[in-house]
Protein backbone atom coordinates (compact mmCIF):
# COMPACT_ATOMS: atom_id res chain seq x y z
CA UNK A 1 0.00 0.00 0.00
CA UNK A 2 0.96 3.03 -0.93
CA UNK A 3 -0.89 6.41 0.69
CA UNK A 4 0.92 9.78 -1.74
CA UNK A 5 -0.12 12.95 0.10
CA UNK A 6 3.46 14.19 0.12
CA UNK A 7 4.31 17.04 -1.99
CA UNK A 8 8.05 18.51 -2.35
CA UNK A 9 9.27 20.06 1.03
CA UNK A 10 6.56 18.05 3.19
CA UNK A 11 7.15 15.78 6.21
CA UNK A 12 5.31 13.30 8.23
CA UNK A 13 5.01 14.78 11.91
CA UNK A 14 3.18 11.00 13.17
CA UNK A 15 0.91 7.98 11.65
CA UNK A 16 -1.22 6.04 13.24
CA UNK A 17 -3.84 3.55 12.97
CA UNK A 18 -6.55 6.81 12.88
CA UNK A 19 -4.35 9.69 10.87
CA UNK A 20 -1.56 10.80 9.73
CA UNK A 21 0.31 14.29 10.32
CA UNK A 22 1.89 16.33 7.44
CA UNK A 23 3.89 19.19 8.27
CA UNK A 24 3.72 21.58 4.89
CA UNK A 25 6.35 23.02 3.20
CA UNK A 26 4.82 26.76 4.62
CA UNK A 27 4.85 25.32 8.33
CA UNK A 28 1.08 24.39 8.84
CA UNK A 29 0.13 21.18 9.74
CA UNK A 30 -2.63 18.90 7.88
CA UNK A 31 -4.24 16.08 10.05
CA UNK A 32 -5.38 13.68 7.70
CA UNK A 33 -7.89 11.34 9.05
CA UNK A 34 -7.30 7.34 7.74
CA UNK A 35 -10.77 5.00 7.02
CA UNK A 36 -10.34 0.97 6.85
CA UNK A 37 -13.09 -0.43 4.87
CA UNK A 38 -14.34 -2.90 2.91
CA UNK A 39 -11.65 -1.71 0.12
CA UNK A 40 -8.96 -1.22 2.85
CA UNK A 41 -7.12 2.27 4.23
CA UNK A 42 -8.00 5.64 2.51
CA UNK A 43 -7.50 9.27 3.25
CA UNK A 44 -11.62 10.94 4.37
CA UNK A 45 -10.44 13.89 2.75
CA UNK A 46 -13.68 15.49 3.68
CA UNK A 47 -12.57 15.30 7.30
CA UNK A 48 -8.68 16.39 6.55
CA UNK A 49 -8.15 19.28 9.53
CA UNK A 50 -5.52 22.27 8.65
CA UNK A 51 -3.40 24.11 11.87
CA UNK A 52 -2.43 27.02 10.65
CA UNK A 53 -1.14 30.31 11.72
CA UNK A 54 -3.53 33.19 13.32
CA UNK A 55 -5.31 34.49 15.87
CA UNK A 56 -6.91 31.58 17.38
CA UNK A 57 -9.85 31.68 14.59
CA UNK A 58 -11.17 28.41 13.77
CA UNK A 59 -12.88 28.50 10.05
CA UNK A 60 -15.15 25.41 8.86
CA UNK A 61 -17.16 25.38 5.15
CA UNK A 62 -20.28 23.75 5.53
CA UNK A 63 -21.96 23.41 2.44
CA UNK A 64 -21.58 26.87 1.01
CA UNK A 65 -21.68 28.81 4.46
CA UNK A 66 -18.29 29.28 5.99
CA UNK A 67 -18.80 29.31 9.85
CA UNK A 68 -15.99 31.40 11.24
CA UNK A 69 -15.52 30.87 15.60
CA UNK A 70 -13.53 33.22 17.33
CA UNK A 71 -11.26 32.16 20.39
Amino acid sequence: MKINILKKGDSVLNVDKNFIAVRRKNGEVDIVPLIEDETGLRVNVSKIVTIGYGDNIVTANVGDVTVINYQ
